[in-house]
């Protein structure tokens, strides 16, 4: 891919498709490039979008705006556009929201991954799942996004699929598929004058994946609670604790933010869950002690964050809430399986079928659906709590 250079009419009219798509950016207008594919040239701004209030923004997605060929636009209108659309982006307004523009067949990886994001944005999906969606573009598909979508097929999606496998993993090239696979069925969906062929990603052969284990067996857990006290951040070490105690999903867990906590009412009120409800977790006397070391841990190493479990975004600019629940060195044993295990343990002690299902906020069967209430039952709730943390610690030999 050419280098960044200040971009001159001249420069431009002589660029050409050499069989392979490319973007050359302009060090005169940061943000404004222009694209090269075997069909059009056209000039695109690309920037980071951001939203939230000062100095607790959260990254939401890159955005790529198409301009207009460079047979429509003079070099300094497209500069002229680009800063109004650079200025829109920096107010935290994504410029293609309404943007319909653009045919599905004629439309690049990157310009496709976009507008699915969008849809994603649209259904109401969780800000991780959009993430995840994001960062498999970024991270093993960057050199795809110049592509025209029309141009996938079958045998370089086999070729990807074997090139993530050999450097990342099984695991890692089923779901970039899997991605690719839902965001091409969108655009198929959005295909009206039905140029587009069937979905390429129908030549992968995926790795069968090994189902992990359901629990963490009583048995286990005394050496696993020995395990997390040595870990070498004190906060994860906390944060698997809690956990364990309260049977929260590990998405939901890493982004507490101390303003939900209510340390006297005993509660951890979370505004939207995966679910879409709001939801209210009683904290245990042994879950409000891990509450109040992770707040006072927060404070020493990032001087009052905004959330329970924070870290450094990966430059280390950034104070940010942590991304990661698994532990490299507990394989199996940190994340979703945390929940399970906090399940099964409440059959052990005999909860309740619906208070366990509330606890964790799982929707209720049948018309229980309809006439239980998990605000009514706040007191009931809370002692179920404690008597399952104490269940707990006492089975890990912590009691």
């Amino acid at each position: 891919m050419p280098e960044p250079r200040k971009l001159t009419e001249t420069y431009i009219k002589g660029l050409k498709f050499d069989g392979k798509s490319y973007v050359v950016r302009d060090t005169h207008t940061t943000g404004l490039m222009v694209g090269i594919n075997k069909r059009s040239k056209s000039y695109k701004v690309q920037r980071d979008l951001w939203k939230g209030q000062r100095g607790r923004q959260h990254f939401v997605k890159t955005v790529r705006h198409t301009l207009g060929s460079t047979d429509e636009l003079s070099l300094d209108e497209a500069r002229s556009r680009a800063q109004e659309v650079i200025s829109l982006i920096k107010r935290g307004i994504d410029p293609n929201a309404n943007d319909q523009s653009i045919p599905a067949s004629d439309m690049t990886v990157g310009e496709l991954w976009r507008a699915y994001e969008q849809w994603l944005q649209a259904q109401d999906r969780s800000p991780r799942t959009i993430e995840a969606f994001h960062y498999y573009l970024e991270k093993y598909l960057k050199d795809w996004r110049e592509m025209p979508v029309c141009d996938i097929r079958k045998s370089i999606c086999r070729d990807r699929h074997e090139l993530i496998t050999e450097r990342h993993g099984p695991s890692p090239a089923n779901h970039v598929m899997w991605a690719l696979r839902a965001a091409y069925n969108y655009a198929l969906k959005q295909d009206d004058d039905d140029q587009l062929r069937a979905n390429p990603v129908g030549g992968v052969d995926f790795h069968p994946m090994r189902r992990r284990e359901a629990i963490i067996l009583p048995d286990d857990l005394p050496d696993w609670w020995r395990r997390t006290g040595e870990l070498k951040n004190p906060l994860r070490r906390v944060m698997h604790r809690l956990g364990l105690l309260s049977g929260l999903r590990p998405g939901a867990r890493v982004s507490i933010e101390r303003a939900w906590i209510d340390i006297p009412g005993r509660v951890i009120s979370f505004p939207r869950m995966k679910s879409g409800r709001s939801f209210d977790l009683p904290l245990s006397e042994p879950m409000v002690g891990l509450v109040e070391e992770a707040i006072r841990m927060g404070d020493a190493l990032y001087n009052d964050p905004p959330w329970l479990f924070p870290t450094r975004s990966n430059d280390g600019r950034q104070i940010i809430a942590t991304q990661v629940w698994r532990e490299k060195s507990m394989p199996g044993e940190t994340g979703h399986i945390l929940r399970h295990t906090y399940r099964t343990m409440a059959d052990r002690l005999g909860v309740p079928q619906s208070r366990a299902r509330a606890l964790l906020d799982h929707k209720q069967p049948g018309i229980d659906a309809h006439y239980l209430h998990s605000n009514a039952l706040r007191e009931e709730l809370l002692a179920d709590q404690e008597r399952m943390s104490a269940h707990i610690l006492e089975t890990a030999n912590v009691l």
